[in-house]
């Protein structure tokens, strides 16, 4: 299984983006990777934009350095000027080609405060690269991940992805199953139970082949709607990651982030990250 090796972090440089900050210095030890931290003036827009961009990188470093353990990383910090931030950062992750990147989202601000999401999309289309959301305060590695999954290749890229995060944890691969009324149970549905030993050869076929170790792996089948299910797993479970696949290289925003997609990083309430393609050793 690959190790993470590069790590860019897009940061506004607000209070808020503290958190996804903390996560990349957080991984960037775990995984003695390199980290490079972007910062995107956006047409004279922030706090910073009256300063040389060299005063910028000197005060994204001093911010860098005040994350504990933060001495202990291989880093650089990168301002550069620019019109829409999307561009400029997949730009340059298109450049440096990174092994994930992070970016913050703020809590209290849900979705609508995510300031990447045309980043996201070009930096699907140029090379299927991760990008981690970082809503909570990392108290450590991530240890549980909730991975749904439909079983098809992006659902297995999602698995490699999360197993490449939570290498001391645990996984749980979730298939929610929208189905119609069945005759096989008292209500109407199958037992989840059921389900879940009637879709072993999907898991199977899915989870066959990955590299031994890692975290362990459960699997659940669920019926119901996809969002509520996976939203309501991922709040009770207590999960600190939700791990999403996506339908990257069609290249639409549509797509990318379809309803489900967009609707569980709306409302789950720990950090979530999109998936790329399958993990290729050699594809870096």
């Amino acid at each position: 299984m690959t190790n993470l090796r590069r790590i860019l972090l897009a940061t506004d440089l607000e209070p808020k983006s503290d958190r996804a900050m903390e996560r990349a210095v957080q991984l960037a030890r775990q995984f003695g990777a390199e980290l490079t931290a972007l910062h995107v003036v956006h047409d004279g827009e922030g706090p910073y934009a009256h300063l040389p961009l060299h005063h910028i990188e000197a005060e994204l470093q001093r911010h860098l350095l005040a994350v504990p353990g933060a001495a202990d990383v291989a880093m650089r910090a990168v301002a550069v000027q620019g019109g829409a931030v999307g561009p400029q950062v997949a730009g340059y992750a298109g450049l440096w080609r990174p092994d994930l990147v992070v970016t913050g989202v703020h809590a209290r601000d849900r979705l609508a405060d995510l300031f990447l999401p045309p980043t996201i999309e070009r930096i699907a289309i140029a090379d299927e690269t991760p990008v981690l959301i970082v809503r909570d305060k990392p108290r450590g590695p991530y240890a549980r991940a909730l991975v749904p999954v439909d079983f098809s290749e992006r659902s297995r890229a999602s698995v490699e992805a999360a197993r490449r995060l939570v290498s001391d944890g645990s996984l749980h691969a979730l298939h929610v199953a929208d189905l119609p009324l069945s005759p096989r149970s008292p209500m109407g549905l199958p037992a989840a139970k059921d389900l879940t030993h009637e879709f072993a050869d999907e898991f199977g076929g899915m989870l066959g082949g990955m590299a031994p170790g890692g975290p362990a792996v459960t699997r659940e089948v669920r019926i119901g709607h996809p969002v509520a299910e996976i939203v309501r797993t991922a709040r009770h479970g207590r999960y600190d990651l939700v791990v999403m696949g996506s339908a990257r290289r069609d290249g639409l925003m549509r797509t990318l982030l379809g309803s489900v997609t967009q609707d569980v990083l709306a409302d789950v309430p720990c950090d979530v990250l999109m998936a790329g393609g399958p993990v290729e050793d050699d594809a870096r």
